[in-house]
């Protein structure tokens, strides 16, 4: 086990280092974010990927893990570092970096002057949380949907309870609430007198169901044709047409939240270089890039970021991509666990297990 684990090591940090070998392009972007780990540690990942969109959304196979740092913070600052180290790398300069809303990768990006596409799915959900978090329609009806789930958690009804709502990041993952109050609505006749006496108040929120139900299915359209498709101006003008066929014509809610949008995607391809260019918009690979090392690492959380996530460069190289092929043999041979062990001092921070176990030893 630890000879496999160490050939894995090896062969990410062979991909890690040699960059040049894997992502043979002048046209290049670059995907940044950052993800809180157990002890106040933050994983920072930037991704590179060539900048014309492929044609589907991004696949693992797509991207090159470029950057795998750890610190207690990050900053715009190190942000801005990070992306230069990057570009050190490959050779050549970024034509535009990817990233969610938060204020740390929008100031390190505006820091090195780069061109920042923001990220469709977190957009819409920051527009979505502008516009319901203190509505009080909106929060009536999600304390509605709270107290059914505490109240019959534990009883036959159950079966019918909402699904689970999102402590953080809840506007990004509404679409479910939704179509549960759509499809509650339309059978309410079928179910038990019991069953429409727990779930009266669907008919008294009838009316924001509806709106509801309307606002989420648009922004889930808009989303699959820019994840698929990509920012250009076809489907920036799509997009466009869509929103005034099913926002604009609805209440004042609604009409804000076309507005919002539009603007939005009129400024995101104001920025392409040319008419002709089609570039990523979408930021959701590299949240699976993070999914992939906490489902990979250890089970003991106090062990932090390890080697071990030397991984993830491997990972993009031979994931769900059998044309292409990996010199393992050679990745080895160059290779050794003392260059590990440097990088490990250099870019990762100590063990809380080792300091958990120094702390209470017993004398």
């Amino acid at each position: 086990r630890n000879s496999i684990e160490n050939w894995v090591k090896k062969s990410g940090y062979y991909v890690y280092h040699s960059p040049s070998e894997f992502l043979q392009t002048d046209n290049l972007a670059a995907i940044v974010d950052e993800s809180m780990m157990m002890g106040s540690e933050k994983l920072l990942i930037t991704l590179g990927t060539p900048a014309s969109h492929p044609g589907h959304p991004l696949l693992h196979s797509d991207v090159h893990v470029l950057g795998l740092h750890v610190a207690s913070s990050w900053n715009s600052r190190g942000v801005c570092d990070k992306l230069k180290e990057m570009e050190g790398k490959v050779g050549h300069a970024i034509e535009y970096v990817i990233s969610d809303n938060a204020s740390v990768m929008n100031s390190g990006i505006r820091l090195g002057s780069y061109t920042q596409i923001r990220d469709i799915s977190h957009t819409l959900g920051m527009f979505l949380e502008r516009l319901y978090k203190k509505d009080d329609e909106f929060n009536s009806y999600m304390k509605s949907l709270a107290n059914a789930k505490f109240r019959d958690v534990m009883k036959p009804i159950a079966y019918l309870l909402p699904p689970k709502l999102r402590t953080i990041a809840r506007f990004l993952n509404l679409s479910d609430v939704a179509k549960w109050s759509s499809n509650m609505l339309e059978n309410f006749h079928k179910l038990t007198d019991k069953e429409k006496d727990t779930f009266s108040f669907i008919h008294t929120y009838a009316s924001f169901i509806d709106e509801f139900s309307s606002v989420m299915s648009c922004v889930k359209s808009l989303e699959q044709e820019l994840k698929h498709k990509g920012l250009s101006g076809d489907t920036v003008l799509f997009c466009r047409k869509y929103i005034l066929k099913e926002l604009y014509q609805g209440n004042g809610r609604m009409r804000k939240l076309a507005e919002n949008i539009s603007l939005y995607l009129m400024q995101e391809h104001a920025k392409l270089l040319n008419k002709e260019l089609t570039w990523n918009i979408s930021s959701d690979i590299i949240e699976s890039i993070f999914g992939t090392y906490k489902q990979k690492r250890s089970p003991n959380l106090l062990n932090g970021v390890t080697p071990f996530v030397l991984y993830l460069p491997l990972h993009t190289q031979i994931h769900e991509d059998k044309r292409r092929t990996f010199d393992f043999k050679r990745a080895l041979e160059k290779i050794y666990m003392a260059d590990i062990e440097q990088w490990k001092k250099i870019n990762l921070t100590d063990n809380l297990v080792y300091k958990r176990i120094k702390t209470l030893k017993r004398a």
